[in-house]
């Protein structure tokens, strides 16, 4: 088994609306199935990722999650360990964004205690990336992470340096993307409230499955205020925002009938 080294990898750069639009499904994903490997798949069973229902391409039956949810998971590992960081902004109460408090005057009252929901998800983030990387290395047969300066980022760096063994060797890879994308959405909606992705809806381009029933690819859409379009983040489909939630208000009248 070729070991990938823990150093600092270059990112792609990835569009904001491609982030936040990760709307996988997490109770979903922490259900699926692990897809089997070799022998024990049937073999009139298309391979799917275990993180998005998505079929694998031919190069990708190796694999346990596609490319695009790889390309996805690597964005939010990049993104977290700033967000922490803006995050800490937000610890005094009254603080409802990253901005600095401004003080108009003095005050001798004591400190007000700090936001024990935002400490919450600071100490998660850590705790969860270095808990992932302590559970690869065991996999690895590696001595546990040992921090220089910041374990945040460190951890994080690590993660995204070998992702590409996990996606194609850890069978919990799913539970792995799962975390990951519920801490970064809790952060970034903490961050910024008004443009939280809002779900509104479930995908409804038409698909086959593995036996070839119709049916729709049933992703859940989720629409980021501001923005003109709206993408699957499972069959990519992408369509005008005002459009969809037309039509998806339409088929919900529709089926009241």
């Amino acid at each position: 088994m070729t070991r990938h080294t823990a150093s600092t990898i270059t990112d792609d750069a990835l569009d904001a609306l491609y982030a936040r639009l990760d709307a996988y499904d997490s109770r979903a994903t922490q259900h699926c199935e692990t897809p089997a490997h070799g022998a024990e798949r049937r073999a009139d069973e298309r391979p799917a990722c275990c993180i998005c229902p998505r079929t694998l391409w031919a190069d990708e039956q190796h694999r346990y999650a596609c490319r695009l949810c790889e390309q996805r998971i690597t964005a939010h590992l990049a993104q977290l360990p700033d967000l922490v960081r803006d995050l800490h902004g937000l610890l005094l109460p009254g603080v409802h964004t990253a901005a600095p408090a401004c003080r108009t005057r003095a005050s001798s009252e004591p400190a007000a205690p700090i936001r024990l929901d935002v400490l919450d998800v600071i100490t998660s983030v850590t705790a969860t990336l270095d808990s992932w990387l302590r559970d690869w290395h065991e996999h690895l047969s590696w001595d546990a992470p040992a921090y220089r300066n910041d374990p945040l980022a460190e951890a994080a760096a690590a993660l995204r340096a070998n992702l590409p063994w996990a996606v194609e060797e850890h069978a919990a890879v799913n539970e792995f993307a799962a975390e990951i994308n519920d801490l970064h959405r809790t952060a970034t909606g903490m961050l910024d409230p008004a443009k939280r992705a809002r779900r509104i809806g479930r995908c409804p381009v038409p698909v086959l499955d593995e036996i070839g029933r119709r049916g729709t690819c049933g992703a859940v859409l989720r629409y980021v205020p501001g923005a003109t379009t709206v993408t699957c983040p499972w069959c990519r489909a992408t369509w005008d925002a005002l459009d969809l939630s037309a039509a998806l208000a339409a088929e919900a009248d529709g089926a009241l009938y």
